[in-house]
């Protein structure tokens, strides 16, 4: 997970001071074509676990996801300051933590609170489609909130299914599949954080 992290953050600190993204997203549909990529490559490495296939194939397509994911980040550098990046990211990462020692250590099973945050995620997701939609006016913040309600969830159950699913030996192509899971629930983890904290002209 930390690999991941650390290339998406080296890949977007590179496209900004360059200015190469600005040529970036002048690429017709590049948002809709990252898009594409990144959920074939999750799905494509949920399917590898199944298959006869190297873990190094499954770490690969980690380094690609990562990458593409620093495309998409490098617009937050124009929306927030690096005062604010840097602030939600330490916030983000003690958090994180937090949730990380929770699901290693507490003894109730969070099976049935993950299935419920991963249900009130689909239904946020199809409601800001909605809102959009029909144009109508959402609370940034009031949704972060909710965001993070559901990833404070979601992140200390994927971590007690990664002990699950380990339990007590090494699979490489499981840890590598966890770690993008995590990965995942960090950066959103992060957004929500970051948008909680506003632009720079709030």
């Amino acid at each position: 997970m930390m690999v991941g992290l650390g290339i998406t953050a080296i890949t977007s600190a590179l496209l900004y001071a360059s200015g190469i993204f600005m040529l970036i997203i002048q690429i017709p549909m590049i948002s809709l074509l990252l898009f594409i990529v990144q959920i074939s490559l999750t799905i494509s490495m949920g399917r590898q676990l199944s298959r006869n296939t190297p873990a190094s194939t499954m770490k690969t397509m980690f380094i690609v996801y990562s990458l593409t994911m620093g495309i998409n980040m490098t617009s937050l550098a124009y929306v927030y300051s690096a005062g604010q990046i840097a602030a939600a990211f330490g916030i983000s990462a003690i958090y994180f933590a937090c949730l990380a020692i929770i699901g290693k250590t507490t003894k109730m099973d969070l099976s049935k609170v993950g299935n419920i945050c991963l249900i009130g995620l689909i239904a946020m997701i199809f409601s800001q489609f909605f809102f959009m939609l029909f144009r109508v006016g959402m609370d940034v913040r009031l949704w972060s909130v909710i965001g993070l309600l559901l990833f404070t969830g979601l992140t200390a159950w994927d971590i007690q299914k990664m002990n699950y699913m380990l339990n007590g030996y090494e699979d490489e192509k499981i840890s590598i599949y966890m770690a993008l899971q995590l990965y995942l629930d960090f950066l959103n983890i992060f957004l929500y954080i970051l948008r909680l904290l506003g632009r720079r002209d709030d």
